[in-house]
């Protein structure tokens, strides 16, 4: 009831979407970008952490000074290298004032050593069983040992000497929005979640993942902030997903802004890229929640 209290629905809305109107919305981008470029910060700090028996890296950045700092565990989507993108979105959330952690999961980017990369699984299987199966293996992996990754990166985290334990933010992009999402039922420890572009790429083709993921919104012990640019892939998943949260009266925001870059490959890369743009709007979500 705290929290509902805290982001009652109607008020949080319109109190966000209001920055964004006419020259409010252009001063406080600028104010964003100032901050991004003057602001001392910590990192690139490459780490390890354990995930069972396998040993996987990750990117840290954060303020200067001790902490305890707000936190932000970002999940990368699926693709093989992450560097430019989280070498774009850390230092925006560390000049803000947050530290931030982008733990590589198995099989991918800095821990591609450690298993088969996901999209050649997902379309070996898709090439022998079709949409369906590919669909059936995604929601699988994205709930087993992707999701286990994700845990094993909050764990970690959680016990660093800069980082309030109270306060840690699930988010991620694509691959890691739809991460993100089982996260935020799943896991307990968690502050919020902020999903961008969960699922554009997949949602119109699996049906399962679409079930999947309503359920857990639906069961989400956080609120979530569902965010896309205009021109992304598909917007029915933060749509849809967000007007289950409403109908199950579970906290959420969501924001869908004005296309960003020319296509819609651009527009996808929005939660890397765009934080000029959003970095003002979910400042304020996170600023506007209680603590655990």
């Amino acid at each position: 009831m705290r929290l509902r209290r805290a982001l009652s629905l109607g008020l949080a809305y319109a109190a966000l979407t209001a920055m964004w109107a006419g020259h409010v919305r252009h001063a406080a981008a600028s104010a964003y970008r100032a901050a991004a470029t003057s602001a001392s910060t910590v990192g690139p700090d490459t780490v390890t952490f354990a995930s069972g028996a396998l040993t996987l890296r990750g990117i840290v950045y954060r303020p200067a000074g001790n902490g305890p700092f707000t936190t932000i565990l970002f999940n990368h989507g699926s693709g093989t290298d992450y560097s430019g993108e989280v070498g774009a979105v850390g230092p925006a959330y560390a000049a803000s004032g947050f530290a931030f952690f982008a733990p590589s999961r198995r099989g991918q980017w800095l821990s591609s050593a450690t298993g088969g990369y996901i999209l050649d699984s997902l379309n070996a299987v898709g090439r022998v069983s079709g949409k369906g199966g590919r669909d059936a293996l995604l929601v699988a992996l994205m709930k087993g040992p992707q999701l286990d990754d994700v845990a094993a990166a909050l764990a970690w985290i959680k016990r660093q000497p800069f980082v309030n334990p109270d306060r840690v933010v699930v988010a991620g992009n694509s691959f890691g929005g739809i991460v993100t999402v089982f996260a935020s039922a799943r896991l307990s420890g968690l502050l919020a979640a902020i999903d961008f572009a969960g699922a554009a790429q997949t949602w119109a083709d699996s049906p399962q993942l679409q079930r999947e993921m309503t359920d857990a919104v639906t069961t989400s012990r956080v609120p979530i902030f569902f965010a896309q640019a205009e021109n992304d892939y598909d917007l029915a998943p933060s749509r849809a997903l967000s007007a289950a949260m409403q109908l199950a009266s579970r906290p959420y925001l969501l924001k869908i802004f004005p296309p960003f870059g020319s296509t819609t490959a651009e527009g996808h890369s929005f939660g890397y890229f765009g934080a000029a743009i959003w970095g003002p709007v979910v400042t304020s979500f996170l600023e506007a929640l209680p603590s655990r």
